[in-house]
């Protein structure tokens, strides 16, 4: 079975970025696997992947800017899975290095100028998942999401850029790595869309909905079965219509009040309407009827439809 990690990553693969998104993914790539040697011909670099599409992505990336002569070499691990380990050995090291202000003698964070904008934070963060990121298929019980680099000021460095995203990302020491985690499953979702993952993240959404949903039926006991069938059934559309609204074109589409009870309803997907018209009370200090959230939930859905109608088209 092809795990969650290996999904998400194969999707960031397919994507195109721009030159200078480009440069961000190398260098954040190279920096963690990476390996420098002097031979006859000077510096070489070595990058090593356990998955072949993102050894031919690398691939694709320094051809696209640089042109080197690369050499594949494909070796077989004898423990555990046995898995395919991909080397390129990149030659115009010095050149590429310096163009992405890699210094090979010390360690240090990217320069200011690859993670200057918007696009090339995330495509930065898109580069270290890719060289070294795991994420929890979502139908287990614990999520969970994590990045191991060597050095501890890296793994704050990259904490901070994903806290520049609000992620409350955090960095804990596990044997001789440095580990930057998350583990709110609404923070994993944000992580996944913001390095460019969308595909990913509707279906972790889906599946922690349908497991919230089903861990919520296992506890009923002495409730009215129909009832709360009848409701969870409604939640369920709602979440659907929310993921779809937020992956294609951002929770910003939607009003400030509609975005709130959107809001409410991912973090709160067992909720009544009754029960859910209480929390928005004690989550925004104001109160709020059943019709109004059905008229909210109303909107949402009739901009999925629109949404999906241009889609279509």
């Amino acid at each position: 079975m092809i795990s969650f990690s290996r999904v998400v990553k194969e999707e960031i693969c397919f994507n195109d970025f721009d030159k200078d998104c480009e440069r961000s993914i190398l260098c954040a790539v190279i920096k963690i696997v990476g390996t420098l040697s002097y031979n006859q011909s000077g510096l070489t670099l070595e990058l090593r992947s356990e998955n072949a599409k993102i050894a031919s992505k690398i691939h694709k990336l320094l051809k696209d800017l640089y042109q080197p002569q690369i050499e594949l070499r494909v070796t077989r691990k004898m423990k555990l899975k046995k898995n395919n380990v991909y080397y390129l050995k990149v030659s115009k090291a010095k050149e590429i290095l310096d163009d992405l202000y890699i210094d090979a003698f010390r360690h240090h964070n990217p320069d200011p100028s690859l993670i200057q904008n918007d696009k090339q934070k995330r495509a930065y963060l898109a580069g270290v998942f890719l060289a070294c990121g795991s994420v929890n298929n979502p139908s287990t019980s614990n999520y969970h999401l994590e990045m191991s680099v060597n050095e501890e000021d890296y793994a704050l460095f990259i904490a901070g850029l994903m806290n520049h995203y609000d992620l409350n990302a955090k960095v804990i020491k596990r044997r001789n790595k440095y580990v930057v985690y998350l583990k709110s499953a609404e923070k994993i979702g944000d992580f996944l869309r913001a390095i460019g993952s969308s595909t990913s993240v509707m279906n972790f959404e889906i599946t922690r909905i349908d497991r919230n949903m089903s861990n919520t039926v296992n506890r009923m006991n002495n409730c009215d079965i129909a009832n709360e069938t009848k409701a969870m059934s409604a939640s369920y559309d709602q979440l659907q219509d929310i993921a779809y609204v937020i992956d294609k074109a951002g929770i910003e589409i939607l009003d400030d009040q509609t975005q709130q009870v959107a809001l409410l309803r991912l973090s709160n997907p067992e909720l009544t309407l009754n029960e859910l018209a209480k929390k928005y009370e004690e989550e925004y200090n104001k109160t709020i009827s059943k019709s109004s959230l059905h008229r909210r939930f109303k909107k949402i859905k009739e901009e999925a439809q629109k949404l999906k109608q241009m889609e279509n088209e």
